[in-house]
């Protein structure tokens, strides 16, 4: 029977896109592809395509969610680990293990032997990248890499003292068996600041461990009202 009128133009802009999604979400079988559709589907059938039709939008709108990367996730999802400064002794607020360094570049990094905690150490304490020779750095801080590792966040090189750096906090995920540590930088817009070169770093010790280790990084601009 022909479809008239307006209901009559309805059906026949959406029957096709309704056939068009019912075949594509149950291809049919290659034995039964070449039949006409009319000896193909039942009135069952029909109405199965119209639901998927109009469903359609509301299955392609929850598909469309992305799982977050995982330096967004939640840190309470994590088990906290212990973090403590390389300085311990300095009361008050937690800051920057040092303001100015001798590495001028942003650096994440994780050291586990003695080795490369020399090298890292003379780099810190190197007053230009570009020049040398280098003066004599302060005794190296001895750490037990067999129990220990260290974590350095360099901010790189800042024309002013109103920046800063904290490593924050650690969280060991044991669901993929790694340690996320959370990186606070800092920039204070509140006051004055010094018109000087600076370069900030912290470094803290952690339990040494072999999991994967990740940086989240977050902003601070304090509010100056």
């Amino acid at each position: 029977m022909a479809c008239s009128g307006r209901g009559g133009s309805f059906l026949f802009m959406v029957f096709p896109a309704m056939q068009l999604a019912w075949v594509r979400a149950a291809p049919l079988k290659p034995s039964v592809q070449r039949l006409p559709f009319s000896w193909i589907f039942s009135p069952g059938d029909f109405m199965r395509g119209a639901l998927l039709f109009l469903f359609l939008p509301f299955l392609t709108s929850a598909l469309s969610h992305q799982i977050l990367p995982p330096t967004q996730e939640p840190s309470f999802q994590g088990i906290p680990v212990p973090v403590t400064p390389l300085d311990p002794k300095r009361s008050g607020p937690r800051t920057s293990f040092a303001t100015g360094c001798g590495i001028w570049d942003q650096l994440r990094v994780v050291v586990r032997d003695r080795d490369a905690w020399v090298d890292l150490w003379n780099r810190i304490h190197r007053l230009d990248p570009t020049r040398g020779p280098y003066p004599e750095p302060p005794p190296l801080p001895e750490i037990d890499f067999s129990r220990e590792m260290l974590v350095v966040a360099a901010m790189g090189r800042r024309g002013s003292s109103a920046y800063g750096i904290i490593i924050d906090a650690a969280y060991a995920y044991e669901r993929n068996y790694r340690l996320e540590i959370v990186v606070r930088s800092v920039e204070n817009r509140c006051g004055s600041a010094l018109a000087i070169m600076t370069a900030p770093i912290d470094i803290v010790r952690l339990p040494k461990t072999d999991r994967t280790v990740i940086f989240r990084e977050t902003e601070v601009v304090p509010d100056c009202k």
